[in-house]
């Protein structure tokens, strides 16, 4: 390990054992970040640099659901639907897979995406060594690494000649279940999805329950397990809150925790993605929304 930097080869009982599902896997992979995502579910949402507002706002509700469930979502850091994936899931649910060395920061618009991942209990993954710097054909190299690291791959805008196709024909190799996010027929930047979806390549996703199907639960159900496996006091809070918006010293005479402890609790609620502060001290569940 150099700079924080972990190098995991084949033989490696951390090795992600999809890799081994390529035609061409990589020599190695090198790892910045908390390695133990590699050991979670993890579903990739990649698209177009050329995203719409609406794409931004579809992969960033669904990476957003996705992580409140536990799932990992991984995507290549580029500009557009992959970065606001990144964004959805937040730092600690996310894997971001490079087209250079986890030292080098390209593109420069999301030089603090990067850092941030890299540093806030995210992960980032590369087959170049660490100061190798980017190059138009390591991208496609680096869509097969994000399928193979995939339980499925959901593609929310590509246009016709997309690099998101490119994980999607690897993703399809692998025997993964790919889906397309259906957008506007007079949208440049889902004229590759709705093509997929028309040819039946894909599955048409509307909502997040849709991919949960690989993972054989529903959304209420996945939502359930979260719920469990929270401590008594965290509960609490929950059951209080229910779906309403609510001030912190409403819930702090509802929950009879002190400040200090209701504050802990809270802020521990809204880092794993089952609550929002609202401005204002009011808060709000994340679940059964």
């Amino acid at each position: 390990m150099e700079n924080d930097i972990v190098i995991l080869k084949k033989g490696d009982p951390r090795w992600p054992v999809g890799l081994n599902n390529l035609a061409q896997p990589p020599e190695a992979i090198f790892c910045k970040g908390d390695l133990e995502l590699l050991d979670k579910p993890i579903v990739a949402i990649v698209g177009t640099r050329d995203s719409t507002r609406y794409g931004m706002e579809v992969a960033k509700k669904l990476a957003g659901q996705l992580a409140e469930l536990g799932i990992v979502v991984v995507s290549g850091l580029a500009d557009g639907i992959d970065a606001a994936a990144h964004a959805g899931a937040g730092a600690k649910s996310t894997i971001a897979v490079l087209g250079n060395g986890v030292n080098v920061f390209y593109p420069a618009a999301n030089v603090d995406l990067q850092k941030k991942i890299a540093s806030d209990g995210g992960l980032l993954v590369s087959e170049y060594p660490p100061s190798t710097k980017s190059n138009k054909f390591h991208f496609p190299q680096r869509n097969r690494i994000i399928a193979a690291l995939s339980k499925a791959v959901i593609i929310v805008e590509a246009d016709i000649k997309s690099g998101a196709l490119i994980t999607k024909d690897f993703a399809l190799d692998l025997g993964l279940e790919v889906f397309a996010v259906p957008g506007a027929i007079t949208s440049p930047a889902s004229r590759g999805t709705n093509e997929m979806i028309k040819t039946a390549s894909c599955a048409c996703l509307t909502d997040v329950s849709d991919v949960l199907s690989v993972f054989g639960m529903t959304y209420t159900d996945a939502k359930a397990n979260v719920v469990t496996q929270l401590s008594f006091e965290a509960k609490t809070v929950l059951d209080v809150l229910g779906r309403e918006e609510i001030h912190f010293d409403e819930l702090v005479d509802k929950t009879n925790f002190s400040p200090k402890i209701l504050s802990t609790l809270l802020t521990t609620l809204e880092m794993d993605g089952i609550l929002q502060t609202l401005p204002g001290n009011y808060y709000v569940s994340k679940l059964g929304k």
